[in-house]
């Protein structure tokens, strides 16, 4: 992590005595040399630095000099343009209670303590309309009986959740386990099959003056769920108690015809579905998201 090579004061208002509403104002400044430990940490992770002062609560002092009354009221972190490792953290204090400050650090709890950040959006995809939306809903087929070929495709709305959250660990053996499976329980309100991890991604960062992994989960949510149900239909159909496969054929043209769920020749119109479980279940639970 980051660490501090010097301390100077800075230019500007240090020591200043101003006269405010019956009470001197003093202002001082000072400046932090630190070091990063490579060219990718940027002013959070300098901001952050063990051993700076803390907004808030840290008070003035250096060189055997203190004031306990003048609070560290911002840091401001810049690159050295000539040494990209190297950062200068100019630290402002003050005794004036209505001068503006950043957030008091004391007050801002830990990254790994906070709640996660929850937010709602949304994804389209394009799903093969089975069934159409009269009422009662009519099956999609050609007025010979037959799905249309190329099938007919609607678009179709997936409600996204997304959960962001600081973790002090992460294995990317957790992508393994939940990426692209389903749910097995119910998983906000969704039955099992119907919530899908649809991306886990984890990116190292320093808060608090500690690394930490900062982890988004976005679950996506499909009304009729994941499994697979395509219409069973076949070039082929068999009779109940017969083994052998009969072609369905009219007027010596082979063809492709719908079957009842006994795997036998359906009438005209009637139609069945297969159910196919497309994704794997796992429990969500583990993960601690809700």
């Amino acid at each position: 992590m980051p660490t501090i090579k010097g301390i100077r004061k800075a230019a500007g208002q240090e020591g200043s005595i101003e006269l405010g509403d019956e009470k001197l104002l003093r202002r001082y400044s000072l400046e932090y040399l630190v070091i990063a430990d490579n060219k990718t940490q940027g002013p959070i992770e300098i901001w952050s630095t063990v051993g700076l002062p803390r907004v808030g609560v840290s008070t003035y002092s250096y060189a055997g000099e203190i004031d306990s009354a003048a609070v560290c009221k911002r840091k401001v972190p810049k690159r050295d343009p000539k040494q990209s490792l190297v950062w200068i953290v100019r630290v402002e204090f003050d005794n004036d209670p209505r001068s503006k400050s950043q957030e008091n650090e004391d007050d801002y709890p830990e990254a790994i303590s906070r709640p996660p950040i929850i937010s709602w959006d949304s994804e389209y995809g394009e799903e093969i309309l089975h069934k159409d939306y009269s009422t009662p809903p009519k099956d999609v087929l050609n007025s010979a009986g037959l799905p249309f070929d190329p099938p007919i495709v609607e678009p179709v709305i997936y409600p996204v959740l997304t959960v962001e959250r600081y973790q002090a660990v992460f294995s990317p053996a957790t992508i393994l386990a939940y990426e692209n499976h389903s749910n097995s329980d119910e998983f906000y309100g969704a039955d099992p099959g119907h919530a899908l991890v649809a991306k886990i991604a984890a990116t190292q960062v320093v808060e608090d003056a500690v690394k930490l992994w900062k982890v988004t989960y976005r679950i996506r949510f499909a009304t009729e769920g994941f499994d697979a149900k395509p219409l069973n239909q076949s070039s082929h159909y068999r009779t109940p108690g017969d083994e052998v496969l009969h072609a369905f054929i009219k007027d010596k043209v082979p063809y492709i015809g719908n079957l009842k769920s006994d795997g036998d020749q359906a009438p005209v119109g009637v139609t069945s579905y297969g159910d196919f479980r497309r994704k794997k279940r796992v429990a969500f639970g583990p993960l601690n998201l809700e």
